[in-house]
C-alpha cells in the first residue's frame, strides 16, 4: 500500500454553501496529493462549491436522481462508484453519507472508513443515532469536530471512546487577508454608506441558527443605535418566516436578506460585528472565518463555540434563546473600540495557532494512513 497512492473518496450530501461542505473543500485543497488520489461523491445535488473543487482537478461524482422521491437503494449506486474507482479509504460526513458509504463499501471494496460528525442537536432522532451506532462498528474512527460533539457521540450514540477522536475544523486563512472598498460593497448591497453599524450573519436559515432571537433583539439594539443594519447572508427553509418576523418587529428597513452568497470574505470585511445566535453547534466554520477576517464576534455559548470564542478574550458569549443578553453584548461591543480591537487581535492569534486548514487536514491524513497500516512519518 505504501508504494502507491491511496484512493480516497470524500462522501457528502452535496457541495452547496455550508460549513460541512467547506470542510470537504478545504481537505481537497490542502491534502498531500503526492500520497492521495482524492475524489468527492455527492449523494444529492452538486452545489455552489463544485467549480472550486473541479479547479483543483479533483473528480466529483453524483448519484443519478431517482424519480418520485427518496432513493432507498442509493447504497447500491455508491457500491458501484467505490468499486469502479478502487477506493481504499472513505471519509463520510454526517449520517446518510455514513450509512450509504458503509453499506456500499461492505458490498464492494471494503474500504477503511473514517466518519466525521458535524453540528447536530443531541439527542438526535432515534433512527439517526441507531444508524450511526451500528455503522460505527465498521468505521476505523468516528470524528467529532469539537470535544462537545465527541462527548455526545459517546453519550447518546454509545460509540466506544476508543473509536472516537476530535479533529477541529480549519479554514484557509489567506482567503480573508483581503482589502475591500467598504463604500463600493455597501453600494452593491443597496446600503446607504451613511447608515449606522452593520451586524452580519452568514448561516443557513434554519431553526438551529436561532435567528429569530436575534431579530427579537434588534429593537433593543436600535434603541442605542437607531440606524443599525442587520445583513443576513444565507438561505433555507425558514427564510419566509424570518422575513415575516422582521416585518412584525418593524425591521423591514433595517434587516437585509441577501440569500446564499459566495463572497463571505468580502462581507466579513464590511461587518462591524458578527453575530451567531445558534441553539446548537459543533465548531462552526463561520466563526473561524470571522476570526480570520478580523471581524469581532458575539455568539451563543453552545456546542464547541467556546473553543474558539473565549468570553472577553476572543469574543463575547451569551446564553442561547436570550434576546436581551444578545442585545446587551452587541451594544457593549459596538460602544467599546478598545475592547473590539483586543478581541480581534486575540482571535486572530488563536486562529493562526489552532484553526488552519493545514492543521486539520494533516490530522485527517494521519488517520487515513493509520487505517491502512501505512507509516505516517
Amino acid at each position: 500500500m505504501s508504494s502507491k497512492k491511496i484512493n480516497l473518496m470524500l462522501v457528502t450530501h452535496d457541495l452547496a454553501i455550508g460549513g460541512l461542505q467547506q470542510v470537504v473543500v478545504n481537505i481537497c485543497r490542502t491534502i498531500d496529493r503526492d500520497r492521495f488520489n482524492v475524489s468527492v461523491l455527492c449523494l444529492r445535488t452538486l452545489g455552489e462549491y463544485l467549480p472550486e473543487v473541479e479547479e483543483l482537478g479533483i473528480p466529483v461524482f453524483s448519484l443519478p436522481k431517482k424519480e418520485g422521491g427518496t432513493d432507498y437503494l442509493s447504497f447500491l449506486k455508491v457500491a458501484k462508484i467505490l468499486r469502479d474507482n478502487a477506493i481504499d479509504v472513505i471519509h463520510t460526513h454526517n449520517t446518510q453519507p455514513f450509512f450509504d458509504g458503509t453499506i456500499g463499501s461492505l458490498m464492494s471494496v471494503r474500504a477503511k472508513i473514517v466518519h466525521t460528525d458535524h453540528a447536530r442537536d443531541f439527542p438526535d432522532k432515534l433512527r439517526y443515532m441507531i444508524a450511526e451506532h451500528l455503522m460505527s462498528y465498521f468505521a476505523y474512527k468516528v470524528i467529532g469536530v469539537s470535544a462537545h460533539t465527541s462527548a455526545n457521540l459517546n453519550k447518546y450514540e454509545k460509540i466506544p471512546l476508543r473509536k472516537i477522536e476530535t479533529i477541529e475544523n480549519g479554514i484557509d486563512g489567506t482567503k480573508y487577508e483581503i482589502s475591500v472598498n467598504r463604500a463600493e460593497k455597501l453600494s452593491e448591497l443597496g446600503i446607504n454608506g451613511e447608515c449606522g453599524p452593520i451586524l452580519g450573519v452568514c448561516v443557513r436559515l434554519s431553526e438551529q441558527k436561532g435567528l429569530e432571537y436575534l431579530l427579537n433583539a434588534m429593537p433593543k439594539i436600535q434603541s442605542v443605535f437607531p440606524n443599525v443594519k442587520l445583513v443576513i447572508a444565507g438561505d433555507g427553509d425558514l427564510r419566509a418566516h424570518l422575513e415575516e418576523v422582521s416585518r412584525k418587529n418593524g425591521l423591514a428597513e433595517s434587516v437585509l436578506f441577501l440569500g446564499g452568497r459566495l463572497d463571505i470574505p468580502e462581507l466579513l470585511k464590511i461587518f462591524d460585528l458578527y453575530v451567531l445566535p445558534s441553539l446548537w453547534e459543533g465548531l462552526p466554520m463561520i466563526i473561524l472565518e470571522a476570526m480570520a477576517a478580523g471581524c469581532p464576534i458575539v455568539a451563543t455559548d453552545v456546542g464547541g463555540v467556546a473553543r474558539a470564542v473565549k468570553h472577553d478574550d476572543t469574543g463575547l458569549l451569551v446564553e442561547p434563546k436570550d434576546p436581551d443578553s444578545l442585545a446587551t453584548a452587541v451594544t457593549t461591543l459596538l460602544q467599546d473600540n478598545a475592547l473590539r480591537e483586543r478581541l480581534i487581535s486575540n482571535a486572530k492569534e488563536l486562529f493562526q495557532n489552532s484553526f488552519s486548514a493545514e492543521i486539520m487536514t494533516k490530522q485527517y491524513e494521519t488517520l487515513f494512513l493509520e487505517s491502512l497500516g501505512v507509516e505516517t512519518t
